[in-house]
């Protein structure tokens, strides 16, 4: 009883940092999953699908095609960080993040981006589905932004769905306290799905803003591992990653390696329209899918290996 009794205060003193929980979800590993989307990530990638994932910190987004210029919302901002002739109106430096804006928008045009979960109320929102789980062969996946930032809250989570039996997926780029995730994440996660997105360093701090060698240190620590389940996955974006050079680099560096299997992420561009809503500006602005000639060219390159049709 006093180890269950430990394990209790520690979820409810344990928080983590969420941007979005997406239940239902048939495209994050196997059968049904709900998807945990975790805030922060050392990484910046110039295309980040989910840019509002990107900072560790709580913001506020401006959806402007909600907003009625009410003007409520500066009536009630008590340090002027609302400002109407900029396209994006929130004054980062400003805001003090009180929320007093948001509750007096009547449209939903400001909303918080982020928000504090107990480790217990996680546990409890994902048990509720367990039965679909079960029958699908499904869980939960761990996705972000990068949830090894939060490694602490993530670990005590990773604990309370072992103990349910819930099978866990987590999505990782990599950049992570070796130690500390061998120690207390590895042990009781039940699949990880890794990117690898350029393997050369220089090239990868262009684009991503850390080169990649702790990342690769990281990855053949895994898989050197028996027992370890790990996807290697490579996103697709044009101009940046899926160059013949790159993906030809890391198709050697995978078979180097033994791996057999890989997963293939075709370039989505509707992250565009995230950007508007953070005030954030566009470093890569391709607004088009991955034509047949494209796609067709990738899947030669990795034609030795197994990956999902797409």
């Amino acid at each position: 009883m006093k180890g269950t009794s430990s394990l209790l205060i520690s979820m409810k003193t344990m928080k983590a940092l969420i941007v979005e929980i997406k239940r239902n979800s048939l495209d994050d590993g196997p059968g049904i999953r709900t998807v945990i989307f975790f805030k922060g990530c050392p990484l910046s990638c110039v295309w980040c699908q989910n840019p509002e994932t990107k900072s560790s910190s709580q913001e506020i987004s401006f959806i402007s095609e909600n907003c009625k210029n009410s003007k409520k919302c500066i009536e009630v901002c008590e340090v002027g960080a609302i400002n109407y002739s900029k396209k994006f109106r929130i004054n980062r430096d400003t805001c003090t993040l009180c929320g007093m804006c948001i509750e007096a928008c009547d449209n939903g045009a400001l909303k918080f981006v982020g928000k504090q979960y107990e480790v217990e109320e996680l546990a409890d929102i994902i048990l509720k589905d367990k039965s679909f789980y079960e029958n699908s062969g499904g869980g939960v996946t761990l996705s972000g932004g990068e949830p090894t930032q939060q490694m602490d809250s993530l670990s005590e989570f990773l604990k309370e769905m072992k103990r349910h039996e819930i099978h866990t997926c987590l999505e990782t780029c990599g950049y992570y306290n070796l130690q500390k995730f061998n120690e207390i994440i590895l042990p009781n996660v039940n699949l990880i799905y890794f990117d690898l997105k350029i393997l050369d360093s220089n090239t990868h701090e262009k684009h991503c803003k850390v080169p990649n060698g702790i990342i690769l240190k990281n990855f053949e620590d895994l898989i050197k591992r028996n027992g370890i389940n790990v996807l290697p996955r490579i996103p697709l974006i044009p101009k940046i990653t899926a160059t013949k050079r790159n993906l030809i680099d890391l198709a050697g560096y995978l078979k180097s390696h033994d791996i057999k299997e890989i997963g293939l992420l075709p370039y989505n561009p509707l992250w565009l329209s995230k950007l508007d809503t953070l005030g954030a500006k566009r470093e890569y602005s391709r607004s088009n899918w991955l034509s047949k000639k494209e796609k067709d060219n990738i899947k030669e390159i990795f034609a030795g290996f197994k990956f999902r049709e797409f």
